[in-house]
């Protein structure tokens, strides 16, 4: 896939390594250096969206099945694994990946070092409820010149808010945008308006910041070790999540399938 590789800035000056499995790049970066890259390094200019993005088992499944969402991941900055069996089956296939890196890890830890006066962060957030949390924990953390935004239903279908929320992007020079909205509607999203965007990181971290709020309960560790994170979901959002790691994500078998018989050709 045609994704582009970082060029790091002093504070980080190893270029990264990629490992292909799923015809996807994933980077070798551990959490750590990803969000040194992203808090130290501006987006060069004209360079436009880096957007990254954090592959879980929906997220195959869906791009074997999305031609918007494959699009998204293919034009990708940079891509981690997040899924407990994605991860699985990139080591079984000698891949080089230092662990799970998960939009909800890496929230909390690229916000709290973004930088008040350098930095422009906008949130678009899933309700009204995290998006008050999050604009009291922004200015906590110093910011005045941050977004929160709260997505309208169906927000990647209206135009007119589509318009208002790419004039916003624009006109404040945002530097980081977090939507806390699910895949693939924020990957395709911001891939469909790249154009139209600033020099900007991307990130499509869904519950991560309903979880940094508060406002939803993430999983134990104990089960988030075991890789078990998705038993904790569905028990909390059953109706929503439920025939998606039940019945759905048999469909990562086909695309287990597919990958090894394409690495056969």
């Amino acid at each position: 896939m045609d994704q582009r590789t970082p060029e790091m800035s002093e504070q980080a000056p190893t270029k990264q390594r990629r490992a292909s499995v799923f015809g996807i790049e994933f980077s070798t970066w551990d959490a750590g250096r990803i969000v040194d890259a992203i808090v130290t390094e501006p987006v060069p200019a004209g360079e436009g969206l880096r957007l990254l993005v954090t592959a879980n088992l929906d997220h195959i499944v869906q791009l074997n099945r999305n031609a918007a969402f494959k699009a998204a991941y293919d034009k990708a900055w940079l891509t981690t694994v997040d899924g407990a069996p994605v991860f699985l089956y990139a080591r079984l296939r000698g891949l080089d990946v230092p662990g799970r890196i998960t939009g909800a890890d890496l929230f909390p830890e690229i916000i709290e070092r973004l930088k008040p006066g350098i930095h422009r962060p906008l949130l678009l957030c899933s309700s009204e409820t995290t998006a008050a949390i999050l604009d009291e924990k922004l200015r906590a953390l110093g910011f005045s010149e941050h977004l929160i935004v709260t997505a309208p239903p169906a927000f990647e279908r209206n135009e007119v808010f589509g318009r208002e929320l790419v004039s916003k992007l624009r006109e404040n020079r945002v530097t980081h945008v977090f939507f806390g909205i699910g895949a693939p509607k924020s990957e395709i999203w911001m891939d469909k308006h790249r154009a139209d965007l600033p020099d900007c990181y991307g990130f499509g971290f869904g519950a991560g910041l309903d979880f940094y709020a508060g406002v939803k309960s993430r999983a134990p560790v104990f089960l988030r070790k075991a890789g078990l994170e998705f038993l904790w979901r569905v028990a909390t959002e059953p109706r929503r999540l439920a025939r998606r790691y039940f019945i759905t994500s048999w469909a990562f078998c086909w695309a287990v399938y597919k990958d090894l018989a394409a690495d056969r050709r």
